[in-house]
């Protein structure tokens, strides 16, 4: 494309020196005899890097790259890092952003009512534990929490430990997590309100992460990869001492009678012969015969 301007100058190895229309001053080449004064049509003059500027331009570029990680750290305070990831399952579910110094860096909603619960909180910048009261009191406001009635599910994740251990946090003196001190501010800040029962879950990172595509809670995540396992009834037995003595069952004899049994029992008739049993039959009949009443009576004429 070609550029117009005034020549004001004439330079030496064929080159002249121009005036555009903006005012600036450029420097092309022209091998045709010109005046000054004279308006001309020219081609800007490309320039290319040569070798000792690409290589600076390259060791400047190395310099800075090995230098970043230091720079980062200044320009980038810490503090505005996320260390954790802290899950708060009520009904409404909260993710939260906490930096090493257990400062909330952002909070924002798992759900539609966490979503609800969030547009309505003023935590961020906040320490942790008057940022979860500040949560409880307002999911409390707005009917989420009853008193007695909910579970608070609490799951912590480590960004500088991807692969942390799953465990339940019974109590903030326990001591089995990682962060006993982070876990002990989550504990108090809700026992102090005896509102809800709270559990708190120390997890991996990926576990938030799945359960968040998967679009449910981590609590909900927890209860289906986690479900409850029976409770099986301890066996107590008894071992016995030298002194004891072995309990022996006692056969019960059918034919043995107690005196119990023979107090109550019948007594038992004799058992008779065939002949026996002919004779002792025949005197009972003879016997009725002689003695039986139902015998007919004759009416005579002068007896009515």
């Amino acid at each position: 494309m070609k550029h117009r301007g005034v020549v004001v100058e004439i330079a030496p190895k064929n080159q002249v020196i121009v005036m555009t229309a903006r005012g600036e001053f450029v420097k092309v080449p022209f091998t045709k005899h010109v005046q000054v004064g004279q308006e001309i049509r020219y081609s800007p003059k490309k320039e290319r890097l040569s070798v000792w500027q690409l290589g600076l331009a390259a060791t400047l570029f190395l310099a800075l790259l090995n230098t970043w990680p230091l720079l980062s750290d200044r320009l980038v305070p810490t503090s505005i890092l996320p260390a954790f990831i802290i899950t708060v399952d009520i009904n409404p579910s909260l993710e939260m952003q906490i930096s090493a110094e257990q400062r909330v860096l952002a909070v924002d909603g798992l759900n539609r009512d966490g979503q609800n619960l969030a547009s309505r909180l003023n935590v961020v910048g906040d320490n942790l534990g008057p940022a979860l009261t500040e949560i409880t009191d307002q999911a409390e406001k707005m009917g989420y929490i009853k008193q007695g009635q909910n579970e608070v599910v609490v799951t912590i994740a480590s960004q500088n430990n991807q692969n942390a251990k799953l465990l339940e946090l019974k109590d903030s003196s326990s001591g089995r997590g990682e962060h006993p001190e982070l876990e002990s501010v989550i504990m108090d800040a809700f026992s102090s309100r005896k509102i809800a029962q709270v559990r708190v879950w120390q997890v991996p990172r990926s576990l938030q992460t799945e359960a968040k595509l998967a679009g449910i809670t981590p609590s909900r995540y927890l209860a289906i990869q986690m479900p409850a396992s029976p409770v099986i009834p301890q066996r107590f037995e008894t071992k016995l001492t030298m002194s004891d003595s072995p309990e022996v069952e006692v056969a019960a004899n059918p034919l043995t009678r107690t005196p119990t049994l023979e107090a109550n029992a019948e007594p038992v008739r004799p058992a008779l012969t065939p002949a026996q049993w002919t004779k002792e039959t025949t005197g009972i009949t003879r016997r009725t015969e002689l003695y039986d009443p139902n015998f007919s009576l004759a009416a005579t004429k002068g007896d009515l």
